[in-house]
């Protein structure tokens, strides 16, 4: 039902990717006729349209997280391309200096090029990519506020490796003083 058509009942075509489907899933069976329980992963209110998913896992779930979670995915997947997680847990713990390549809007973090030679920027033979570079927790809070506003692009900071950022797929860096 939707008040662009009246309120009444419409027709709309759904879509369901065949990629949703996993070929050692019992559901890669599924032909014309057969019931089957979807799940709406996204709506256009321009075309009418739908596609749906198998996935229950999307449940509950607003488009904004989970487009947020596809991009991490991307993200992390990238980064496993440019150093494995192998090197990535050797390197955590270890300090290195870095260049502020971006500022967040708020202020509170930065996108930090970690650099891992004094001449260059390997370690072990591996690149580091583009971190995001967070401060540590302080008691105190005026302290920290002025430091939101301490760096900008081009300069260097001191940062310490601390893993793997789930949420935005990328470096986890801590910003040291």
């Amino acid at each position: 039902r939707g008040k662009k058509y009246g309120g009444g009942l419409t027709k709309v075509l759904g879509m369901l990717r065949f990629e949703d489907i996993k070929q050692d899933d019992e559901s890669s069976d599924i032909e014309a006729g057969d019931e089957i329980q979807v799940f709406v992963k996204a709506v256009s209110t321009q075309s009418g349209r739908f596609m749906v998913t198998l996935d229950p896992s999307i449940k509950w779930k607003k488009p904004k997280d989970l487009k947020r979670v596809k991009q991490a995915d991307k993200r992390k997947e990238r980064l496993s391309k440019k150093i494995s997680q192998e090197d990535i847990q050797s390197l955590i713990g270890n300090e290195y200096d870095g260049i502020v390549k971006a500022k967040s809007k708020t202020g509170d973090w930065y996108y930090v090029q970690p650099c891992v030679e004094e001449g260059g920027e390997e370690a072990n033979g591996v690149a580091l990519p583009v971190g995001v570079a967070s401060f540590l927790k302080d008691s105190d809070v005026e302290e920290e506020s002025s430091k939101h506003d301490a760096y900008s692009t081009g300069d260097r900071v001191r940062v310490k490796l601390e893993g793997i950022d789930e949420e935005r797929g990328q470096l986890a860096l801590s910003l040291l003083d």
